[in-house]
């Protein structure tokens, strides 16, 4: 394994026999003596703190002197061990990604070989057979597919031991850089983007408050979307993204338009939701001026005195141009719940139902693109949050709630390990767009559903059920709970009541969704009304008479 940045192919890059030979057993015996060397690290630390502390009448100038300098000691033995346990852990997480490779390109070496054909070891396959060409390119692909990845899977490892040895040679007490070397903000921000979150979270504690702001103007596109960064911290980098977006709009001309309004309230303080009738700065934990506007806003503070925290994944429609409209929807759910609320929107969601001739299926609701796209960063957001949590001493638990099209994308989270406490599905179009279960990442998690009768999602749950996994109202293991009235006392019911729970704080549903969050208790599902005949819309549908039926889901709104 060479653990360096990957050469062109023209100069060479990983082989079949280099990777076949790769002795990875060392990898783990290195990886335990690691382990040992930690742990001896940390005696050594206890055992300084304790002798400094034998002597309990010491005092004055020397004894304040003496605790500095024990201090001082304690602190670099600390990070020695950790850095010895980090080593020692990427070097097992590395093991096992490039032993599934390597057994990977060894299956399919043997296959390929026991049916005739040769395998290079650049992967180029040929067979004696011309009739075999194309059988023979098909392998290629497969098999120099696989040693990109092992490529891939060794540079990566090789950039993350190199930016943890770094640590060991005296380095450490100063700023240790990916890639080992000590380069300008902007090449150190390239660097970080190759290094897994539970390593920039470390690597991102290990810098001084001005290295920490270097690294935000060099770089605020990425160090605001980037997991492992505090979440202050990636506030801070994307209040300058929307800044720099502005800038653009504004010298192109169009610093009048709407686009531009919407940066401007981005930048602006919005209502507090723990203190009505004031104010707070918006804290975007992820920004991307691209396609529909890519948004994360946490409404809310994480602290002591959260209920929980809960992340919101909003549906059809969402984009910059309806980030307050979440906001607001955020605010009124963090005061019902007494938790923050993270409205997550990284990517592009699907920005109309149904196209009005019905031929475009792509980038429609019943497209699973988005779901497939959004689920996995997630996941890794989620994991974010979990490490943000764990480093601010709270015990947090967290709801995901995944509204109409969210819940898709929530559900497909759910199929790839997405770890949460409390799962909703509000008014979802299903339960996921991947093949196979929920993976019960938290094997105690409890699950929750709620869709008022009338909801034109319904239609959504059965016409795209092969698409987006079904109804999760009648999903095992999943509550259903009891949508309610709004505040003036009408049932929420009918194709408004889609999201219009959701703006009102003292609806029913929206109470019972908070009482998920804050961990109180529920009220279950009650028989307001029939959910829809979908079924029987499904047929008019099939038959050609939609005009009723479009006419009433196009009344969703974009963003509702």
């Amino acid at each position: 394994m060479r653990g360096r940045t990957r050469r062109p192919a023209a100069i060479g890059m990983t082989g079949v026999a280099e990777v076949l030979g790769w002795p990875l057993d060392e990898m783990l015996a290195a990886a335990t003596r690691f382990d040992t060397g930690g742990e001896r690290v940390a005696n050594t630390s206890d055992s300084i703190r304790r002798s400094s502390d034998l002597d309990p009448t010491w005092r004055g100038v020397t004894r304040q002197a003496a605790d500095k300098r024990v201090d001082a000691e304690t602190t670099a033995l600390h990070r020695l061990e950790r850095t010895l346990l980090d080593i020692a852990r990427t070097t097992r997480d590395g093991h096992a990604r490039l032993a599934a490779i390597r057994d990977r390109i060894a299956s399919q070496l043997a296959a390929a070989q026991t049916s005739g054909f040769d395998v290079g070891d650049d992967g180029a396959v040929t067979h004696p057979d011309p009739s075999r060409r194309a059988d023979a390119a098909y392998l290629t692909d497969r098999i120099t597919g696989l040693l990109d990845e092992a490529d891939a899977a060794d540079v990566s490892l090789g950039t993350s031991l190199d930016a943890l040895v770094r640590q060991l040679d005296g380095s450490g007490s100063l700023v240790p850089l990916p890639n080992g070397e000590y380069v300008d903000a902007a090449d150190a921000t390239f660097l970080l983007k190759l290094l897994p979150p539970e390593m920039i979270a470390r690597y991102w504690a290990s810098l001084n408050d001005a290295q920490r702001r270097d690294l935000i103007e060099a770089a605020p596109d990425v160090i605001g979307n980037l997991n492992g960064i505090d979440f202050a911290d990636r506030a801070a980098a994307n209040t300058r993204s929307i800044r720099d977006a502005l800038t653009v709009e504004i010298q192109a001309g169009r610093g009048g338009g709407e686009k531009a309004g919407r940066l401007r309230e981005l930048l602006a303080p919005a209502d507090d939701p723990r203190h009505p009738g004031r104010k707070a700065p918006r804290s975007i934990l992820g920004f991307r001026d691209e396609g529909n506007g890519h948004f994360i806003e946490m409404v809310g503070d994480l602290g002591p005195d959260a209920t929980g925290v809960a992340v919101l994944v909003p549906g059809t429609g969402t984009g910059l141009h309806s980030v307050d409209d979440y906001r607001r929807r955020a605010v009124g759910l963090s005061r019902a719940s007494g938790a923050p609320v993270i409205v997550y929107a990284d990517g592009d969601l699907p920005q109309e139902l149904i196209d009005t001739d019905l031929t475009p299926f792509e980038n429609t609701a019943f497209d699973p693109g988005a779901a497939h796209r959004l689920a996995p960063r997630l996941v890794d957001f989620t994991g974010a949050l979990d490490q943000q949590l764990a480093v601010s001493g709270l015990t947090l638990k967290t709801t995901l709630i995944g509204h109409s099209y969210g819940g898709s994308v929530v559900g497909t989270a759910e199929q790839l390990g997405i770890r949460a406490d409390r799962i909703v599905y509000a008014s979802s179009a299903g339960t996921g767009v991947e093949s196979g279960p929920w993976k019960n990442a938290n094997p105690e998690v409890q699950r929750y559903s709620l869709t008022p009768p009338g909801d034109p999602i319904h239609y959504a749950q059965v016409l795209g059920a092969p698409v987006h996994g079904g109804d999760p109202d009648t999903a095992p293991g999943v509550t259903r709970l009891d949508t309610g009235r709004y505040a003036d006392g009408t049932v929420v019911e009918g194709r408004h009541a889609h999201s219009g729970y959701l703006d009102d704080p003292a609806s029913g549903a929206l109470r019972n969704i908070a009482a998920v969050v804050a961990g109180r208790e529920v009220t279950p599902y009650v028989d307001r009304g029939p959910d829809i005949d979908a079924r029987g819309q499904a047929e008019a549908i099939v038959d050609g008479l939609l005009d009723e039926t479009l006419n009433l889901v196009s009344l969703v709104l974009p963003g509702r």
